[in-house]
């Protein structure tokens, strides 16, 4: 069942990514949105440089073989590709916002956030430091 849901809620997620970056009126670009796209493209790079690109995971479960990694960005953030994502799709809003979009935004924090949940629940399982690492560092953001 939690694998069936992980799967649900990436293609939700995948979906509601689709339908902001399509529904964004490009050509009014707003430079206020660069620094949103630069954070998350930071951010992102930083975070697979540090686990290794062959494990990421888009879905919410553990690979076998995995390891929790609490440095770079994990030293900060649990979740830093969640942050990264939210990051980009708050430069899409700064280029175009319309309370649909924002709906959109919201619903998409929401996806992100069962999967966080899900994937927190199998980490502390799977990991008996994970309590430890999860006093020492915060869900999406280092200050809230």
């Amino acid at each position: 069942m939690k694998n069936e849901t992980g799967t649900i809620l990436v293609v939700c997620q995948f979906i509601l990514i689709i339908l902001l970056a399509a529904s964004t009126r490009w050509r009014e670009f707003h430079p206020l949105a660069l620094p949103f796209f630069i954070a998350s493209l930071l951010l992102s790079g930083w975070s697979v440089k540090v686990m290794r690109l062959g494990h990421f995971n888009i879905r919410p479960t553990i690979k076998d073989g995995a390891l929790l990694i609490t440095h770079g960005p994990y030293r900060y953030i649990r979740h830093p590709m969640y942050a990264s994502l939210l990051l980009a799709v708050l430069g899409l809003l700064v280029i175009s916002c319309s309370w649909l979009r924002l709906a959109g935004f919201s619903a998409l924090w929401l996806v992100l956030y069962l999967k966080l949940r899900i994937e927190e629940r199998l980490l502390l399982e799977h990991f008996p430091d994970y309590t430890l690492y999860q006093k020492s560092s915060r869900m999406l953001s280092p200050w809230f």
